[in-house]
């Protein structure tokens, strides 16, 4: 999380915007993965509506980096390859779901967060309004399929309790390596 009167400079904007960006990206990927796998009609429109935020999202970041001039780039290891290998490979839909919980959830942690923060450009501050919006959404609607799911199958705890037990790994391992931000996550997992 952010310390209380940080200003958004000193989280270094371009790598975190990227951070955003990358994760926008990898998200998209994971939930046309599930679209794939979804097995009824309710959660293929969810997923659907889901794959188009994730691509709006990534364009909305990619716009405010070019708003601040800032470069473009790769990020090698996001939050989310790191959630993976503590994970290990997600064999089932249900694997996906809760992998993609813990990383939206994450996210809106973070976007709430940076809100907090002094002096966030107002393009910045809008962009990240308008995603936490749809962000809020994804974190509500796989947890009720989340519930769903478990209420047919007592085993789908286990798989959440797996996904939170890698988040909190995902993120200990990056604050261990003095990373200046708290994971960005905002996207799906895996």
């Amino acid at each position: 999380m952010t310390t209380p009167g940080r200003r958004f400079e000193e989280l270094e904007p371009v790598w975190v915007l990227n951070q955003y960006r990358a994760a926008e990206i990898h998200g998209a990927g994971a939930i046309m993965r599930m679209s794939r796998l979804a097995d009824d009609l309710a959660l293929s429109t969810d997923l659907s509506r889901h794959l188009r935020d994730e691509a709006v999202h990534a364009w909305l970041w990619t716009k405010a980096l070019r708003d601040i001039d800032g470069e473009i780039f790769d990020v090698e290891e996001p939050y989310q390859t790191r959630l993976g290998l503590h994970f290990g490979i997600p064999r089932t839909l249900t694997d996906l779901l809760a992998l993609t919980w813990v990383s939206e959830s994450r996210g809106v942690e973070q976007y709430e967060s940076h809100l907090d923060l002094k002096d966030v450009p107002p393009n910045i501050r809008r962009t990240l309004r308008a995603i936490l919006k749809d962000e809020t959404w994804h974190v509500a609607y796989i947890r009720e399929e989340l519930e769903r799911r478990g209420r047919l199958d007592p085993s789908v705890q286990s798989v959440i309790d797996r996904a939170q037990d890698a988040d909190a790994r995902a993120v200990a391992e990056l604050a261990l390596e003095g990373d200046a931000v708290t994971p960005l996550t905002a996207g799906a997992a895996v």
